[in-house]
């Protein structure tokens, strides 16, 4: 399944929601919630770095289905690329609001990575 959004926080629940439906359609035990949060993160931080909060670029976000119980995730975006040392996730030691992003896509996937396209832009691929 292949969605395709523009850079707007308002898309951010139509993709929760087709997520949510294809797990439901294609696996029988799968963390859907975890799911749901990853993407939701991956998004939000395409949407502020790579895109600095201009809602009219693009995103696609595509499902596999690599078996029963597994599940492959690829987020592209076309926007600025942030050195891949530098996507990481804060310490938990240090208390605040927000920055727990990467940590929670990590904590929840079998697999990710990161990959800086030719063209511009990153992709992230996740696997549940």
């Amino acid at each position: 399944m292949i969605i395709k959004i523009p850079s707007n926080p308002a898309e951010l629940k139509i993709v929760r929601s087709k997520i949510e439906i294809y797990c439901k359609d294609n696996f029988k035990k799968i963390e859907i919630f975890k799911i749901k949060l990853s993407v939701d993160e991956a998004l939000q931080n395409v949407i502020k770095y790579a895109y600095k909060m201009d809602k009219t670029k693009k995103i696609v976000v595509t499902l596999e289905k690599i078996s029963d119980e597994s599940l492959k995730i690829k987020i592209r975006d076309y926007g600025l690329q942030a050195p891949i040392e530098n996507i990481k996730s804060r310490s938990l030691k240090d208390v605040k609001p927000g920055g727990l992003g990467v940590h929670f896509m990590k904590s929840s996937t079998k697999k990710m990575s990161y990959e800086h396209q030719k063209d511009g832009g990153t992709l992230l691929t996740l696997i549940f």
